[in-house]
């Protein structure tokens, strides 16, 4: 399975609900797969699932999804505890394990080294933790994670990416700050979040 391959059936389970994406050019991919303006594309190293966490705790009727890669989640680790401890049904986080830093030299991640965030997970006190490594798993995954309160972490295992290919998409037609203003003003529009007058 291929990291787009892995992002149409995110995709497809996600609809419109809010997303955050972390770091390096899986946001691209997404935004090519099928972009939603309730997206908040390349958040900094190891804070998609914290982001997410603080939206899963305030609109607790609505889906969240993080999608980070295994560095990212490996770099936020002590997040998973906090996740555990406020547990909210509503959150979906989901690992893209290539088990390498692909957008900075593809350097091997703990995960290639033999940590397994699935297990790190269920430490910290996730029980709906599962790896998945095809297509059907990431469906039945995401089946699961929409009809069963969580919260969720899926690491799906893709496989090696060459960044040069990978990577090569389109740059985003906006700025970070544009989209933290789009993402805001889709959530007012939803009645998600109140509105925030600028005085």
């Amino acid at each position: 399975m291929n990291r787009r391959e892995l992002l149409e059936v995110f995709a497809r389970y996600r609809g419109n609900a809010p997303a955050v994406t972390g770091p390096s050019f899986g946001g691209r991919v997404l935004r090519e797969v099928a972009h939603e303006p309730a997206t908040l594309y390349n958040m900094e190293l190891a804070y998609p699932t914290a982001v997410c966490l603080g939206l899963a705790l305030a609109l607790p009727d609505q889906h969240v999804y993080a999608v980070e890669g295994d560095g990212s989640m490996i770099a936020g680790m002590a997040t998973l505890t906090t996740v555990a401890r406020y547990a909210p049904a509503n959150l979906v986080v989901l690992v893209v394990n290539n088990r390498s830093f692909a957008s900075t030299g593809a350097q091997p991640t703990a995960e290639a080294a033999g940590t397994d965030l699935v297990q790190v997970a269920r430490g910290a006190g996730i029980a709906q933790a599962v790896r998945v490594d095809d297509v059907a798993g990431v469906e039945a995954a995401f089946r699961h994670a929409t009809t069963v309160p969580g919260p969720h972490l899926i690491v799906a295992d893709v496989g090696p990416e060459n960044v040069k290919t990978a990577g090569a998409s389109q740059a985003y037609p906006f700025d970070i700050v544009e989209a933290a203003i789009t993402f805001r003003r889709t959530l007012e529009d939803r009645g998600l979040v109140p509105t925030i007058w600028a005085v």
